[in-house]
């Protein structure tokens, strides 16, 4: 004796109307775009040299200056493969308020954007730095941080930091301390 109720029986129509009820929605999950693949942010640590004029030249009393700045920036370690150096284009001009010897924030963003070229092709913009000067062990460290808001390693922090020896204040007795050389450290660490 036969227990299952007739109607509860899978039939050939029923199966086909419910194929017919999927059908429409498999299509339709086929046209929502894929959900994107979150990237690693990856990271960069960047090493060269920093040229610096100061016009008129530094001395003990503070004043505004112009600086013009040359960074070479040819050697970078990255989690891009493509990316090994900087590409700065030349010499960049600025202003820096109260300068002196031995205290000069080198920030030529001003504390707002700063994009870096990379030399395969790719840029980051940097945003919100904030500058801080130290002088330790003889020698004078401006490093500003940020944030990369745009393009190559988006979300990751940034430092740039630019290493001088400390100058002798007989340097800045009139005319003045007029150029300095120093080092150029560039990180950028992703999350």
């Amino acid at each position: 004796m036969n227990t299952t109720h007739p109607s509860r029986r899978p039939t050939a129509a029923r199966l086909r109307r419910r194929a017919g009820a999927v059908a429409p929605l498999i299509a339709l999950f086929a046209l929502l775009p894929a959900p994107a693949a979150h990237a690693a942010v990856g990271s960069v640590t960047c090493t060269g040299s920093s040229h610096v004029t100061f016009s008129p030249g530094l001395t003990l009393t503070p004043q505004t200056i112009t600086v013009q700045e040359t960074d070479t920036i040819p050697s970078c370690t990255s989690t891009d493969a493509t990316l090994t150096s900087v590409t700065t284009g030349g010499t960049y001009s600025y202003s820096v308020p109260n300068a002196a010897c031995n205290y000069l924030e080198l920030n030529p963003a001003g504390g707002g954007t700063f994009t870096i070229h990379w030399n395969n092709g790719q840029t980051s913009t940097v945003t919100g730095l904030a500058s801080e000067l130290t002088s330790t062990g003889g020698l004078v460290q401006n490093t500003a941080t940020g944030t990369v808001t745009a393009g190559e390693f988006t979300g990751a922090s940034a430092s740039i930091a630019w290493i001088y020896l400390l100058v002798n204040p007989l340097q800045c007795l009139s005319p003045g301390l007029t150029s300095q050389d120093g080092t150029i450290l560039v990180q950028i660490a992703g999350i």
